[in-house]
């Protein structure tokens, strides 16, 4: 029984993309379809911006926070032995 659990929610998933692909579709229309609209898409489209770039900076900065000081103590060990 677990090992249908997957299959079937993967395919319960990929059945439910294209009536909401579809709706992405309706509210592009709707909304370039006036002024009004065209400036509401304009901030929808940085939101949606900000929410794909959000976890690419977090991740940046803890594998900064992570692997800054071993770097830093590779760095002043390889002056040491040059100097």
């Amino acid at each position: 029984m677990r090992r249908l659990l997957l299959p079937l929610a993967v395919l319960a998933a990929l059945a439910a993309a294209e009536p909401l692909a579809a709706q992405c579709v309706m509210c592009k229309t709707v909304l370039m379809s006036s002024a009004e609209g065209r400036r509401i898409s304009e901030g929808l489209n940085h939101g949606i911006l900000l929410m794909v770039a959000a976890p690419y900076v977090i991740l940046g900065s803890f594998a900064a926070a992570v692997f800054r000081r071993p770097l830093l103590l590779a760095l002043s060990r390889r002056r040491r032995r040059r100097g």
